[in-house]
């Protein structure tokens, strides 16, 4: 009996190093795949017999469990921009209805970046599953609602400028010119301009020239007034020639400018956070209304002079100022824009995913969501370098790169196989011995039976 069992006690050291070379074998095989992660094949002891208190007698091994190893691989660009590598902890999210696996629920997790395009606009990968993320609305805010990456529209329509801001010096040491302003004399009849672009409805442009106008007051007194004008052939029953032919701006705006002992620009308004602001944001009391002569809707529109408002509404620090110094215009800008078709795309480190248009605007298109696990070592394996979680995993905790314990994303880069050959090779080499010196138990309990057999003789 016991050497009976000496025998199968030794095929199971076979059978278990046999599969340790197998997941070796897998590794060294895998030595190349993309955010392959190398498993480790444990083994544990068999007790079939009691042979005392505090005693027993063992019955081999066998394979308990492969463990996967989610140590960082290296990163390696690529060029793609839609190539994705996670630096971090977490795992991209793949939605695949087609897959064979049926206890994933169509969702698996991955850390293979290696995504495109599909003629539909979805982010994929190599089989087709579909990339997780959060979708931004036209402000750039992201939805809670964890959708399919789409990019649904290549275009952006055009938008009507509706504030237009500039900032300049105006030179104090300048007199009122002795004329009041006349249109047909512009220049002879200012100090000084500055022309900011403008767009209607339709995403025309219009330059808009604003003329400064130092004014006459007491010694003290910094006063000035502004004329905004555009081409009188781009507004409705403007006129657009003088008597000889020559070409008319309109005024569509005038208003007043006053500056403080310091040069400093006075603001009668405020937002509604209280900060105080030349134009009026709040109510747009002071917006003029522009008919154009193109078919473009009526245009309401604000010009302002500081402090500057940025695309989300922030207030920045700019604005004009009147000292000794020359008159020069050092910023400008509107928020209209014409229309535009996508030109190309970038990714940042937070898994945004912004488009650039061919009209200059950037605009945050949708985020990829990464998901961790509180238990990483549970996940399963179901090739493809995909994994799904199964209860023991835990529940999938779901966000955007560099949020909570969430890796960071980079683009145009994956991440390499982190098999350690050196090491697969040593545990090749010590995995060889052990099944070496398990065949010689097989042999030499073979050997002790053909003596007891022998003994008849």
């Amino acid at each position: 009996m016991g050497l009976h069992q000496s025998l199968y006690t030794g095929v199971t050291g076979l059978n278990s190093n046999t599969d340790g070379m197998a997941v070796i074998a897998n590794n060294i095989a895998n030595a190349n795949t993309r955010a392959f992660k190398t498993d480790r094949a444990e083994f544990e002891d068999l007790i079939s017999q009691s042979l005392a208190e505090n005693s027993n007698l063992g019955r081999g091994s066998r394979l308990r469990n492969i463990a996967t190893n989610f140590n960082q691989g290296s990163l390696s660009p690529t060029g793609g921009i839609t190539d994705l590598a996670i630096q971090g902890d977490g795992f991209f999210v793949v939605k695949n209805e087609s897959h064979e696996v049926k206890e994933s629920n169509a969702m698996f997790y991955t850390r293979q970046g290696s995504f495109n395009f599909d003629r539909n606009g979805y982010l994929t990968d190599a089989v087709g599953g579909k990339i997780m993320g959060y979708t931004a609305d036209g402000m750039g805010d992201l939805s809670s609602r964890l959708t399919p990456v789409q990019i649904s529209t290549a275009t952006v329509p055009p938008v009507s400028t509706s504030v237009a801001t500039v900032a300049a010096n105006l030179d104090i040491r300048e007199r009122p010119p002795r004329d009041e302003f006349d249109v047909k004399r512009p220049n002879q009849t200012s100090n000084f301009s500055s022309t900011v672009p403008i767009f209607d409805s339709l995403g025309q442009v219009h330059q808009a020239t604003i003329y400064f106008v130092r004014q006459q007051g007491e010694s003290n007194e910094n006063k000035w007034k502004y004329f905004a004008t555009v081409d009188g052939k781009d507004v409705k029953d403007a006129k657009a020639t003088d008597e000889a032919g020559n070409a008319i701006p309109a005024v569509v705006a005038e208003g007043n400018i006053d500056f403080d002992e310091e040069g400093k620009l006075k603001l009668p308004n405020r937002t509604k956070d209280g900060y105080p602001t030349f134009a009026d944001f709040l109510e747009k009391s002071d917006a003029i209304n522009i008919d154009w002569s193109n078919g473009a809707r009526s245009q309401k529109i604000q010009f302002n002079f500081g402090p500057i408002l940025d695309e989300r509404g922030n207030l920045t620090s700019q604005m004009c100022t009147s000292i000794a110094a020359k008159s020069d215009t050092f910023f400008h800008s509107q928020n209209g824009y014409e229309a535009g078709s996508l030109k190309t795309m970038k990714i940042d480190l937070d898994g945004s995913v912004r488009g650039v248009f061919t009209n200059g605007v950037e605009r945050r298109l949708f985020s990829i969501a990464l998901a961790t696990f509180s238990a990483p070592n549970a996940l399963q394996k179901v090739g493809r370098n995909s994994f799904i979680a199964p209860p023991k995993a835990g529940e999938p905790h779901i966000g955007t790169p560099q949020s909570g314990n969430r890796g960071s994303l980079y683009a145009a880069t994956l991440e390499e196989s982190n098999v350690d050959i050196a090491q697969q090779f040593v545990d090749m080499i010590t995995t060889q011995r052990a099944f070496q010196a398990s065949s010689k138990t097989v042999t030499t309990a073979d050997n002790l039976l053909e003596e007891i057999i022998n003994l008849r003789r």
